[in-house]
């Protein structure tokens, strides 16, 4: 931690207690409490010292004795809360000031790191604004009415080989890819035009419904997608930590309307199924597109 970030928080600490302390019913209560003590233990001091003098001058240290020091203390006090307060409006001014630059600090704090999150949304969804293998379908088998294939995705553009493998064995004749597109219509994020981010997650046929497809294990232990996951020499314009913080930012963006709204942030979500009719031995290309969703490409046979 800076020395400027060392007094800051020393700063919000002070303010923070000076805000608890004079504008909160708990503050006001407790604060009210500490004088009420203070002023019981100086007068239990006093009244002490009093029956102390007392004894030892051998006289009776009764209840007009006792009135008459608590007397003369509270008297005391009150004079002596009148000569500081003048005091206490300058301590009472620094208190404001200091709530007031410390607000202010906030604020300038929270718009920079908003600006911060911003650009680096926007340098996150560039990284992966681009077309890319998500899946390689190899069709195993084809026979009685029931497709067996072999699903492989990659984790990063360009990859020769793939992250993960899953086996599907559904009926039909024809496979579907499913994908969910996020549009994210929000110029901040998306530099004046629309983005589109797709997430392949399910299989199903001409014979199996959407509904009761086959989820397909393309996201990481966090939650991310596989094709979207970068190494630090593929990600350009931003930190490695800063690209995985906002990356695991968009998934949740994508994934739940409270996140967005949270976040002030536009987005429509829509189906994009690929499809097609395949035969034993054939293998294809799932694509991510630039502009969201999903393209079938032939791949070769075995």
């Amino acid at each position: 931690m800076g020395k400027a970030d060392a007094f800051k928080t020393i700063m919000f600490a002070l303010a923070d207690g000076a805000t608890f302390l004079f504008t909160t019913s708990a503050g006001i209560v407790v604060l009210a409490a500490a004088l009420v003590l203070g002023a019981i233990l100086r007068l239990w001091s006093a009244l002490s010292s009093g029956r102390l003098m007392a004894e030892a001058a051998g006289e009776d240290f009764g209840a007009g004795s006792a009135i008459g020091i608590a007397l003369r203390e509270l008297g005391g006090m009150g004079i002596r809360a009148a000569g500081a307060l003048p005091a206490l409006v300058g301590v009472a001014a620094v208190l404001a000031m200091l709530i007031g630059v410390a607000d202010a600090t906030r604020k300038i704090d929270e718009y920079v790191e908003g600006r911060q999150r911003i650009a680096e949304l926007t340098t996150t969804v560039r990284n992966l604004d681009r077309r890319y293998k998500a899946i390689e379908a190899r069709v195993d088998e084809l026979a009685d009415g029931r497709i067996k294939a072999t699903l492989s995705f990659y984790d990063k553009p360009g990859a020769t080989s793939p992250a993960r493998t899953q086996a599907v064995d559904l009926a039909g004749k024809e496979l579907y890819i499913d994908a969910i597109v996020c549009n994210f219509d929000y110029s901040e994020i998306a530099a004046g035009r629309e983005v589109n981010l797709a997430i392949p997650y399910k299989v199903f046929s001409d014979q199996v419904p959407e509904a009761e497809g086959v989820a397909l294990s393309v996201s990481d232990e966090k939650g991310i997608p596989l094709m979207y996951r970068r190494e630090s020499g593929e990600i350009y314009g931003m930190a490695p930590d800063a690209f995985d913080r906002r990356l695991g930012e968009l998934m949740d963006l994508m994934r739940g309307d409270e996140a967005a709204r949270g976040a002030g942030i536009v987005r429509s979500l829509y189906g994009n199924a690929a499809h097609k009719a395949v035969k034993k031995g054939e293998s294809f290309t799932v694509w991510i597109e630039q502009t969201g969703g999903l393209t079938i490409k032939e791949a070769s046979t075995f």
